[in-house]
């Protein structure tokens, strides 16, 4: 529509003033894609300039280089995958390179431990699909706790459709967590949100179980492993 073009071409001209000066392929990395639906950054030539721009792919390379989309879809390359956002004129993020995992019968205490994290990761994502997200946004690991909180808090809030504070096995079917890496873990892991097994989980026992055990994943199997108990160098609190 007229609004994502709008958006479109603020964020095109936003980058104009570092074309020639900047690598188009680092340009590329900032320019978010409104329209068209569906399409990623490319670098085009115009006018014998290369610029980049945001493209719906005709064709892709045949080169394997596997993707995992934020719906649980493996793609033999980003290209493809864009490809077919464009054709059915939907945005879909990139969860992460390589395949989606193949969910397995049974989640280990090690993958238990680290849903939180995945899922919270997913969330980011998630809202840098629509308007909040901000170029150049850090990720996940260079968050701070509050931001991981705010995080945290606006999934709980989208997630309580009948606004009672408390999100029940039927809200947290929306979240289609099915659909994401680890998710055999999901429910054990929303099992153990509820303390008080009453079958819903209150905003408290929800940040309690994605922020503290998310950053207690990293700290345990990231950072203090690397030799550092900082979730990273520099933190921005006013970007997510």
């Amino acid at each position: 529509g007229s609004r994502a073009q709008r958006k479109q071409r603020q964020a095109e001209e936003s980058l104009r003033p570092y074309i020639g000066r900047v690598e188009p392929e680092k340009l590329c990395e900032l320019l978010k894609c409104h329209s068209p639906v569906g399409s990623w950054c490319q670098v085009v030539r115009e006018n014998g300039v290369l610029i980049p721009k945001c493209v719906c792919p005709q064709s892709c390379p045949r080169q394997r280089a596997p993707v995992c989309s934020v719906l649980g879809r493996t793609y033999g390359n980003e290209c493809l995958l864009h490809k077919e956002a464009c054709r059915k004129r939907r945005r879909t993020g990139l969860a992460h390179t390589g395949p989606c995992l193949v969910p397995k019968a049974k989640c280990t205490e090690e993958e238990l431990s680290q849903f939180p994290y995945r899922l919270l990761d997913w969330f980011l994502l998630l809202s840098r699909m629509g308007e909040s997200y901000a170029p150049a946004a850090p990720p996940q690991n260079c968050l701070s706790h509050a931001q991981r909180t705010q995080l945290a808090q606006q999934r709980f809030t989208i997630l309580d459709k009948n606004k009672d504070g408390k999100l029940s096995r039927r809200d947290l079917r929306k979240l289609r967590y099915k659909r994401m890496p680890l998710e055999h873990c999901a429910t054990p892991f929303f099992q153990s949100c509820d303390r008080n097994r009453n079958r819903k989980v209150t905003l408290q026992e929800w940040t309690t179980c994605l922020v503290d055990r998310s950053e207690a994943w990293f700290y345990h199997f990231m950072s203090v492993r690397m030799g550092s108990r900082k979730l990273c160098p520099t933190i921005k609190e006013n970007v997510l």
